[in-house]
């Protein structure tokens, strides 16, 4: 069953690491959606929300550290929309009562902090790259100083 928060190969950026981490939140998004209000515990939850907000944390520390290395221009404004994500994530789950409750807002979350940022934020990384392979391949700067 299709819940429209799987992973897509529109999201590719073509940075394997960051890519394989992307798809990993994916997983972790389709194992939240797959517990069942019947059978599921609340430390079945705690422990799935625990693992999408670690995991979440070293996908940001690790994309950051990506943008550092190739000197992207709004790395700064990127790494603050990091935060904020976490933060939104964390207080968002945090005010649900109920599984039923949590899976409803991670559809919303996931949409905004995963899919929208993946297609708008994580996409000006790869424009970026692309833009400086291109400069690159035409000589225009030297390879030493990028």
């Amino acid at each position: 069953m299709s819940t429209g928060l799987e992973w897509d190969e529109h999201y590719r950026l073509g940075i394997t690491s960051i890519d394989d981490q992307h798809k990993h939140l994916f997983d972790i998004v389709a194992h939240i959606a797959a517990l069942d209000a019947a059978t599921s515990t609340k430390e079945d939850l705690r422990q799935i929300l625990g693992e999408l907000s670690t995991y979440m944390s070293e996908h940001f520390k690790d994309e950051e550290k990506y943008m550092e290395q190739i000197r992207f221009p709004s790395y700064e404004y990127h790494m603050r929309l990091h935060h904020d994500i976490i933060e939104f994530v964390n207080s968002s789950v945090s005010q649900a009562p109920t599984l039923a409750m949590i899976q409803t807002k991670l559809k919303f979350i996931i949409k905004k902090a995963l899919i929208d940022h993946i297609l708008v934020e994580d996409m000006k990384i790869k424009l970026f790259m692309m833009q400086k392979k291109e400069i690159m391949e035409e000589g225009i700067i030297d390879l030493e100083s990028v």
